[in-house]
């Protein structure tokens, strides 16, 4: 029999290989667009999705991560958690298309109202797909529900370069995410095969929303604190302002959306099946680790120092302005890969209350540094937001240990020396392009190939840079189905 650890490793390579597509696809797609629409475009559907994201979080409602959690999920619950979200689903659009004048007055934009109410029926959608893809998770079919993410997001991009070029401005943001929406849940119901059956007032899920509301509430939290900067700069500094923050913040969010956001479908189910056993729930929590302390926060520390090379190549000099906004943001991307393990501790162990605890006090905090930089615009607050996520990153290791168990002083250890170690000197190495007198491009490409050879040269002189290279390229190596198993 295939071990958990092949599953996993199998599930992660999948997973992560998908996300190479799709962020390919989602450069692409930047690359273009910032080519055909402007900042006042991009900012006027943030200030949007800034305010009614909110919403996908009360659809879910927890209840998707309350069901791969489970360890049992039986026919009767899944189709009564299908009808839960299809109806939250709806009751969240609904409240965004009811919110639209509350919208429009406070940001005093009338353009907004046709935009809310197209992207208030998202919300149905995405409800409707929320237990397919509990189902496909679950059962650790990870390369179907990777290929409806690569399928929509392939087709949304399409059709917003095509409403683009055809004069829609704005629109093609708003007909993207609706096309994304649709054919992902079209795709997913194919590949599940299954059609719920009607409601059953036998079968109870009241355990799923004991544990969803507990995690429903560190969501809420947790959405209101990502999207805080953009709302305070949209109402305040306007629409042009907030687009060159908003794709700072989207260039941000693309190697998290990538790698730390779905690798939460393989670690979650994983990290739950081994959660009594100690040794095993340890030896696995370290490894995954491994991948946000060497791949996602050295990448962060790279496009940090690479900021203004990355951003010509990508939108282009007329958006040069956000380059230091992006470098900021990016110093804080560091401490937001290394976070998410406190967050998958919780999640596995079931304790999203503890979370919820957690975040009633470090969130408000964070808030205010975020606030805090308004009156210095754009850069002010993403050197809010950095110092907040540093300041939460040790916060949630200390926290989650407590309320856990899990030893977590040596995690924060190994995180700290990867980011002395590797993540840091990484960057020094890409930061020698800096000083050549070549083109953007050639910049960018010598910065990484500078990046790598450092790590390199760290990795022959500290041995234990070396071993947890050779750990993460035999996980890598399982990932791809080129060892045998693994118990």
């Amino acid at each position: 029999m295939t071990t958990l650890a092949d599953k996993a490793a199998r599930g992660a390579g999948v997973t992560l290989a998908a996300q190479v597509i799709r962020f390919v696809l989602q450069f692409g797609s930047v690359v273009v667009l910032a080519r055909l629409l402007t900042p006042e475009d991009f900012g006027l559907v943030a200030m949007v999705a800034a305010v009614v994201g909110i919403a996908s979080v009360l659809r879910d409602f927890g209840l998707s991560s309350a069901a791969i959690q489970s360890k049992t999920l039986s026919d009767g619950e899944r189709d009564n958690l299908f009808w839960l979200n299809s109806a939250l689903g709806l009751a969240a659009g609904l409240c965004v298309a009811a919110l639209t004048p509350l919208i429009v007055i406070l940001y005093d934009e009338p353009k907004l109202v046709p935009v809310v109410l197209v992207l208030s029926c998202v919300f149905l959608i995405s409800g409707v797909n929320t237990q397919y893809s509990v189902h496909l998770a679950r059962n650790f079919r990870f390369l179907q529900l990777s290929s409806a993410d690569i399928i929509g997001q392939t087709l949304g991009i399409a059709v917003a370069i095509l409403v683009a070029l055809n004069g829609g401005t704005y629109w093609a943001i708003v007909a993207q995410q609706v096309s994304v929406a649709a054919v992902t849940l079209v795709v997913n119901a194919w590949n599940c095969g299954w059609l719920p059956g009607r409601p059953r007032r036998d079968v109870s899920v009241r355990r799923f929303l004991r544990f969803g509301l507990g995690l429903l509430g560190t969501q809420g939290i947790s959405y209101i604190t990502k999207n805080i900067d953009n709302v305070l700069i949209g109402a305040v500094w306007g629409p042009a302002l907030l687009g060159l923050y908003s794709r700072a913040y989207q260039l941000l969010m693309m190697p998290l959306n990538q790698i730390n956001a779905p690798m939460t479908r393989v670690v979650l189910p994983v990290l739950s099946k081994v959660q009594d056993d100690p040794v095993r729930y340890h030896r696995y929590v370290s490894r995954v680790q491994l991948v946000a302390c060497y791949v996602t926060a050295t990448v962060f520390a790279v496009a940090a120092v690479l900021a203004d090379p990355l951003v010509r190549v990508i939108f282009g000099p007329q958006w040069l302005a956000m380059s230091p906004i992006f470098m900021v943001l990016a110093i804080g991307g560091v401490f937001r890969a290394l976070s998410n393990i406190s967050y998958w501790i919780y999640l596995s162990r079931g304790r999203t209350g503890a979370q919820l605890r957690l975040y009633l006090w470090t969130r408000p905090l964070m808030i205010g540094l975020i606030a805090a930089g308004l009156p210095w615009g754009p850069i002010g607050v993403a050197v809010g937001h950095s110092i907040a996520y540093a300041g939460y990153w040790a916060a949630s290791m200390w926290a989650v240990g407590r309320a856990t168990g899990v030893r977590t002083g040596p995690l924060a250890a190994k995180a700290m020396k990867s980011v002395a170690f590797v993540s840091i000197p990484a960057a020094i190495g890409a930061g020698g392009a800096l000083l050549l007198p070549v083109v953007p491009f050639a910049q960018l490409v010598i910065g990484t190939c500078g990046a790598i050879a450092m790590i390199a040269l760290v990795a022959l002189v500290i041995r234990e840079v070396r071993e947890d290279l050779v750990i993460l390229w035999q996980f890598a190596r399982k990932a791809t189905g080129r060892t045998g198993r693994t118990a």
